[in-house]
């Protein structure tokens, strides 16, 4: 199975269907932060990208992050976890925004894979047999970062950046 993991689009609705349509996945997973800041705001910007989402709901994983307290994600068909552990490619996944628990603040229960955004910086290390990953931010990429996403399929996990570069890739074997 072939999941597509972003976060922290923050609205920029571009570089989101830009990865979605130029990558091909079986799962799409976002980690949360999908609308602007407040400062940054536009009207019905929400609409489209809550719309895109949900032409993927049968294949959509969606996690609530700390800027998509308002959304109301029932009105558009969909629901956002807080946290999920699922089964991939013969791992355990462990999704969040990263706002709660994050590398150093683990869940009392995850996986040996642990995804979460927030940060808007790319991670993808092994630390005490844990992989952690950080997609960076698809609207605000920090700390020198570019746009990126992961891909995470078999046996390996890449991070990449918006024109589908590999940045990094670790081997799971």
């Amino acid at each position: 199975m072939k999941l597509l993991v972003v976060s922290d689009i923050h609205g920029d609705y571009e570089s989101l269907n830009k990865v979605i349509h130029n990558e091909s996945f079986d799962r799409l997973i976002v980690l949360g932060d999908l609308l602007p800041y407040s400062y940054d705001y536009e009207d019905k910007l929400d609409d489209k990208i809550m719309n895109l989402l949900s032409k993927f709901k049968n294949r959509l994983v969606l996690i609530k992050g700390n800027c998509d307290t308002f959304i109301n994600f029932n009105a558009y068909g969909l629901y956002a976890h807080d946290v999920i552990s699922l089964t991939f490619n013969n791992h355990v996944v462990t999704f969040t925004h990263g706002n709660i628990y994050n590398k150093g603040f683990l869940p009392s229960y995850h996986g040996d894979i642990f995804m979460s955004g927030h940060t808007h910086i790319p991670m993808l290390i092994k630390e005490h047999e844990i992989i952690y990953c950080n997609p960076g931010s698809l609207g605000k990429p920090r700390g020198g970062s570019s746009k990126g996403y992961i891909i995470y399929e078999d046996d390996k996990i890449m991070l990449k950046n918006i024109n589908k570069n590999i940045i990094k890739e670790l081997y799971l074997n």
